[in-house]
């Protein structure tokens, strides 16, 4: 008698078998029920695979909607919402959650972000929050204090990744002119 595929996952799933899962599952036949479990796991190995796959599937058009707006806004906002409310339990899984924030929140208006400010994260990944802070709400220049931290947030943002663009650009045109040669190097990609 041989077990079902589903049976060997969700079995692998509960003894935290990382490798077994990965050579089994894809991202775009997953089940969001099981992404989101793995996202949620006690085992970091787990929760890694579970994010990377989060985000494979985040980059690739929903199958079924053939690349339509309102399909494409379906898929993302189930891919947003298996996210968890956390900022990561290491620095590889939170700089894997700022990225998958960055590129589902910054589409969404008044998008809340885990509290990364209150996690000891290392300067590369408070940076990556920082960045993703700043796509989904460019007002955040206006409080964030000049430093290194938020140069190199800037200096790492593409405006075309904006929630909106157009005040990303006009947020930096306006620090820019405040704190003159404090940050003119800041670009307007």
């Amino acid at each position: 008698m041989t077990t079902p595929p589903d049976m060997t996952i969700t079995d692998a799933l509960d003894r935290a078998d990382a490798a077994l899962l990965a050579r089994r599952l894809d991202a775009r036949t997953c089940p969001p029920d099981m992404l989101g479990r793995m996202v949620r796991h006690p085992a970091p190995r787990i929760r890694h695979l579970g994010l990377t796959l989060l985000a494979e599937r985040a980059d690739t058009p929903d199958a079924g909607g053939g690349g339509e707006d309102g399909a494409e806004a379906v898929h993302l906002a189930l891919v947003a919402r298996l996210l968890p409310d956390s900022p990561g339990a290491s620095p590889e899984e939170s700089l894997l959650l700022a990225g998958l924030h960055a590129r589902l929140g910054a589409r969404r208006p008044r998008y809340r972000l885990p509290d990364w400010r209150a996690a000891a994260l290392p300067a590369r990944v408070r940076i990556a929050w920082l960045r993703t802070e700043l796509l989904g709400d460019p007002t955040v220049l206006r409080t964030e204090p000049a430093g290194e931290l938020l140069y190199r947030a800037v200096r790492e943002s593409d405006a075309a990744e904006a929630h909106r663009p157009d005040r990303l650009v006009a947020e930096l045109g306006t620090v820019r002119r405040i704190m003159g040669g404090a940050i003119s190097g800041l670009p307007l990609r």
